[in-house]
């Protein structure tokens, strides 16, 4: 048994500015970078066995600090595949969200340089990927990285944690292609379900085979879903005033609370110290 957390990636200077931002490397906001905190802080005691990222610099962002914050497992590895980026959304990254008017094709559209949404699996902008290819990129992600998870030898009843810290889109794309793996077929769940997810929300799957002694990648799973877009670490968080929680994070910048903190710790030394 294998259980994945599905993270998404926390909230980005492009989640804010109405973009397709697929492959476009925008960085956490402030707010983005408390929201990873907070889930760091939530997912401390969660002993997490491995766990992979994105390499998009909002994803990777939000799984260092998740790294950073683990008790469980201090010397959790960390590795970051470009095959986890979001969608792309090719000529259409960074351009605003727009609405189609009627009676203009959609290559009217990209010559005004105009993207409205597309509403079949198989549309794309111009060079970049349907939703159709982002299910072939997570059939692969599955076959190629997940999946071996799930031949480890290991000790009987030890369940294995994978953190898996992606983005919105594509995490839904790999709920649904395992979800098409499982033996048995839960009506109740398809990929609708796991769609809008949260900031730094997490969804749960637990995994394993249905024959382990005869695997192999087309091997069917048995397939339990857990925790779906989990966000309770947030119910506290407040966006900071005067639009500093929307400004990018910068991590050379010293925290305030932190440099406060110094002052104060520094004050006190002073008064106790003996004449």
């Amino acid at each position: 048994m294998v259980t994945f957390i599905f993270i998404r990636h926390g909230e980005s200077k492009d989640n804010l500015r109405g973009v397709w931002a697929g492959w476009k490397d925008s960085p956490l906001s402030n707010h983005g970078m408390l929201q990873a905190e907070a889930l760091g802080d939530s997912l401390a005691s969660m002993k997490l066995s491995f766990m992979y990222s994105s390499d998009l610099l909002r994803a990777k962002t939000t799984a260092n600090a998740v790294k950073r914050k683990q008790r469980g497992n201090p010397n959790l590895l960390l590795r970051e595949f470009t095959i986890l980026r979001e969608q792309n959304f090719g000529a259409g990254e960074g351009m605003k969200f727009s609405k189609k008017k009627p009676g203009m094709s959609l290559t009217d559209h990209y010559s005004k340089g105009k993207f409205p949404a597309l509403y079949t699996r198989h549309e794309r902008f111009p060079e970049g990927e349907s939703l159709d290819d982002l299910a072939q990129r997570a059939d692969t992600v599955i076959n190629d990285i997940l999946f071996p998870h799930l031949l480890e030898e290991k000790e009987e009843d030890v369940t294995r944690t994978i953190a898996v810290v992606s983005h919105g889109l594509f995490i839904g794309e790999l709920l649904a292609a395992i979800l098409r793996r499982s033996h048995e077929r839960d009506a109740t769940f398809n990929h609708h379900h796991f769609r809008g997810m949260k900031n730094t929300a997490w969804t749960e799957v637990a995994v394993s085979l249905k024959h382990s002694n005869t695997a192999s990648a087309t091997s069917p799973l048995v397939v339990k879903v857990g925790e779906i877009n989990q966000d309770t670490h947030l119910l506290n968080l407040r966006r900071q005033k005067g639009g500093i929680g929307s400004m990018a994070h910068d991590p050379s910048q010293v925290d305030i609370r932190t440099l406060f903190e110094k002052k104060s710790v520094a004050s006190k030394a002073t008064r106790l110290k003996p004449y």
